[in-house]
């Protein structure tokens, strides 16, 4: 059973006056809302429908007047030619004799043209002959490029060749991307390298000659390139090695392998194929170990590059086989002969 309350009358009745007068409000509120909404719309209304008139200006220019300008009649006068006088027949004596001086003729002898005039081999070609690059010699052989890159080895095996072979190449080719390794070996790069005295530590790189100093870790260990050069300037004598010496310094674009002992030849290629080179001559005894697949992939970079390889065996001795494959498929070729013989 539920209790229903009930408003008393007089609640009742201020309820119902409430109601009346919320109901007037909000139709007073609406009606001034839309009177409101109906003037804004008649506002732009009446901008569209209202147009002024365009106003028109116009601008006078003040036109001087044209004068006359009176010119001055010149009088022409003609005067006749007189005619020309009745052509008289002058006489000449002919001389009988010829006279003394005569016009010398040299005495050049011109050789006859030819559509072969620098031509080689058809007509236009050959002119750009020797533009190509640097054209030198190579103990004994003939190496045009216009960026050389040199992997020397310098362990010591190469030691009594070294001196020769530096003053060869920059002879034609000073500015050559050299870089000095130890061995001509090459290797995968999978596994611990081996130094003179333990693991190489860390990965081989190429650093430049002057900052030879800073990788101590590489010059305390005997089959490293510090460690070869310093027993190559003793051999070479008190004068020469200073002068070497002094010469590695100041030479542009020298290099140093560290790491990898004799097994790391291959990271300095990539080094000078970094340097944009088309040649690389390859200076070593080829006697250390190379990896067969990893000369076939740089084999293929370097034709990729279109960058030829010269390997030359400083012992006289036959290239290793792997690494001639890699030379002539460049389009390079091998040396065997021993430096100055």
């Amino acid at each position: 059973m539920s209790i229903h309350a009930k408003l008393s009358p007089e609640a009742a009745k201020r309820l119902q006056v409430q109601r009346r007068r919320s109901q007037v409000l909000s139709i007073v509120i609406a009606c001034l809302s839309l009177i409101l909404v109906a003037g804004v719309l008649s506002i732009f209304a009446l901008q569209v429908m209202v147009k002024e008139p365009p106003v028109i200006v116009t601008y006078s220019v003040s036109m001087d007047e044209e004068k006359e300008v009176q010119k001055k009649k010149m009088p022409q006068k003609v005067q006749r030619k007189p005619s020309s006088p009745a052509p008289n027949n002058t006489k000449v004596i002919a001389a009988a004799i010829s006279a003394p001086m005569a016009i010398p003729v040299p005495d050049v002898s011109m050789p006859e043209q030819s559509i072969d005039f620098g031509a080689d081999g058809d007509f236009g070609q050959g002119w750009s002959e020797g533009t190509k690059g640097t054209t030198g010699g190579l103990f004994g052989l003939q190496v045009t490029s216009s960026n050389l890159g040199v992997v020397l080895d310098v362990s010591g095996s190469a030691h009594k060749h070294l001196d020769k072979t530096i003053a060869e190449i920059d002879k034609n080719f000073p500015t050559a991307h050299m870089v000095l390794v130890v061995g001509c070996g090459m290797s995968d790069g999978k596994g611990a390298f081996a130094g003179g005295g333990g693991k190489v530590p860390g990965k081989p790189r190429v650093v430049a000659y002057r900052d030879i100093e800073s990788e101590k870790q590489y010059n305390s260990l005997k089959r490293s390139v510090p460690g070869q050069l310093e027993d190559f300037f003793k051999k070479t004598g008190e004068k020469r090695s200073k002068e070497l010496r002094r010469y590695f310094e100041k030479r542009e674009n020298l290099y140093v392998l560290y790491g990898g002992d004799i097994l790391a030849a291959n990271f300095a290629f990539d080094y000078v194929m970094e340097r944009n080179v088309d040649t690389i001559y390859w200076f070593a005894d080829f006697a250390d170990n190379i990896n067969g697949n990893t000369v076939d992939d740089l084999g293929k970079r370097l034709q990729r590059n279109g960058i030829k390889v010269i390997a030359h065996n400083f012992l006289g001795k036959p290239v290793a086989p792997k690494v001639k494959e890699m030379a002539e498929k460049t389009g390079g070729q091998t040396i065997e002969i021993i430096p100055g013989k």
